[in-house]
């Protein structure tokens, strides 16, 4: 009775010394399949995922595990053999490439039947670190001697205090910002996101933090406040100071003129340009203090500029006749009186005779017409006509013209002109004629402004404008030669 005894004992101890000899599933052995490999019989996995406990999912497909935290790995089998007992199996690639055995288990599914295979972890091994593929691999049996199905998927295995993408920002804190674990600057600023976060003070998720229009780097280049959106408080952001008007966004008066560059944006004068009218008074001192208008040189149109009325002749340039003699004060300065004293006015009637009845000569001998010549010589003399007292226009209509009037019976440089005056100035002492490029010699004004000034004039019908090859000829219009007349028409 004892004999069959030791035949089965003697029988188990061989099968488990078969059992032993076979080897345990490794990496070395373990079935190299991928989710597109062969199934045998049919039978597949559904997508693998992973447990949300210990997991951040960020961005399209991409999943972070915390590699040091419990967290598992799931998939549903579906049974299409006739088997019934499985061995499921977990791998992941090591940081050399190598497929790694997690964890294995055997369980039976029914025959055309399906059922949820889960592999849970309290921690992963430490050569599985970085971006890794995930394999669950179904086999027949004990020992994965016939394979049947697999699924892969891929994962980044990080560690909370670690820094994946070398930002100087710690994962975790990544997560809590909400910012790129796998970029280094997640808003493309130019800005690493740890230095947004510990030295700029910058918002690692938007380019542009105070808004302004510059985007976070450009403005450490600039040297603007990049928490600031207008830097140095004038009005204007800092981006439209780069970008669209060109003024210094670190000075709220770029160009020193006494108003601020949004004052200026606001008045339409030129915040890069001090004095935008040419007419010598700054911007600011024409706004501030004298009331004129800082884009018309000659506020009261009195033919004499702001600047020599404010600061010269110490006329109102917001009054054609300062001291209300009926006389404008350019006319009075033709005359030689003072036109802040309504007394000298009558004494300098005898001399305004003298000066029109040499007009008469000088008209008769350039064979100019009469509106020309009044315009550049004898504006201020219709003027007295037309606000004079009845005696003083009959004195004038009645004078009488000196014998010969000299050669030098011209402008007076004394008496001063207006822009307008200076041009027709010239043009009549060049017989009418002159190169645009000889008024900027003379006058010594900017090539824009000598454009500007022409081109209203030729507007107003003062003078034309001909193009000679490269080069602008002014002429008087009556001076206009005909062909040029004919080119224009």
């Amino acid at each position: 009775m004892t004999k069959p005894k030791h035949r089965v004992a003697r029988t188990v101890l061989a099968l488990l010394l078969i059992l032993a000899s076979v080897p345990a599933a490794t990496a070395a052995n373990a079935p190299a399949l991928s989710q597109s490999e062969g199934v045998s019989a049919g039978s597949s996995f559904g997508e693998l995922r992973v447990s949300e406990a210990g997991t951040v999912e960020q961005g399209e497909n991409r999943t972070y595990i915390w590699r040091n935290e419990s967290s598992s790995l799931s998939a549903r089998f579906h049974n299409a053999g006739n088997s019934s007992l499985y061995e499921f199996c977990a791998y992941a690639e090591d940081e050399s490439g190598k497929r790694v055995q997690l964890d294995c288990q055997q369980m039976n599914v029914d025959p055309n039947g399906s059922r949820n295979v889960v592999f849970a972890f309290e921690r992963y091994p430490p050569n599985i670190s970085g971006e890794r593929n995930v394999t669950l691999v179904a086999s027949r049996g004990f020992g994965n001697e016939e394979a049947v199905a697999s699924t892969t998927a891929t994962y980044t295995f990080i560690e909370r205090s670690g820094d994946y993408d070398d930002d100087n920002l710690s994962n975790e804190r990544e997560v809590e910002l909400g910012t790129d674990l796998n970029s280094r600057d997640t808003d493309g600023d130019g800005i690493f996101d740890g230095a947004e976060v510990y030295d700029r003070g910058t918002d690692p998720l938007d380019p542009d933090t105070d808004g302004d229009g510059l985007r976070d780097q450009e403005e450490i280049i600039v040297g603007t406040n990049i928490t600031n959106p207008d830097t140095d408080g004038d009005g204007v952001p800092d981006g439209a100071e780069v970008d669209d008007h060109g003024t210094d966004p670190l000075n709220p008066d770029t160009d020193g003129d006494g108003l601020t560059d949004s004052e200026e944006l606001a008045l339409e004068t030129d915040p890069v340009e001090e004095d935008t009218d040419d007419d010598g008074l700054l911007d600011g001192a024409e706004v501030d203090e004298h009331n004129t208008d800082p884009l018309d040189p000659d506020t009261d149109g009195d033919g004499l500029n702001d600047s020599a009325e404010a600061t010269v002749y110490g006329t109102d340039p917001l009054d054609t006749d300062t001291d209300g003699d009926g006389l404008s004060d350019s006319t009075e300065f033709a005359l030689g009186s003072d036109p802040t004293n309504p007394t000298t006015t009558v004494g300098f009637v005898g001399l305004a005779l003298a000066l029109l009845a040499a007009l008469g000569v000088w008209y008769r001998r350039s064979d100019r017409s009469i509106a020309t010549v009044v315009h550049t010589r004898g504006d201020a003399l219709v003027a007295a006509l037309k606000t004079g007292s009845d005696e003083e226009r009959d004195a004038i209509e009645a004078g009488r013209a000196p014998a010969e009037p000299s050669a030098e019976a011209s402008f007076d440089p004394q008496i001063p002109l207006s822009d307008d005056g200076r041009v027709l100035q010239m043009l009549h002492e060049e017989s009418g004629r002159l190169k645009q490029s000889e008024i900027v010699k003379r006058t010594e004004w900017s090539k824009s402004k000598v454009s500007r000034l022409l081109s209203r004039m030729e507007e107003e019908g003062k003078l034309t404008k001909i193009n000679v090859g490269r080069e602008n000829v002014i002429a008087l219009t009556d001076e206009t030669p005909d062909w040029a007349d004919s080119a224009l028409r």
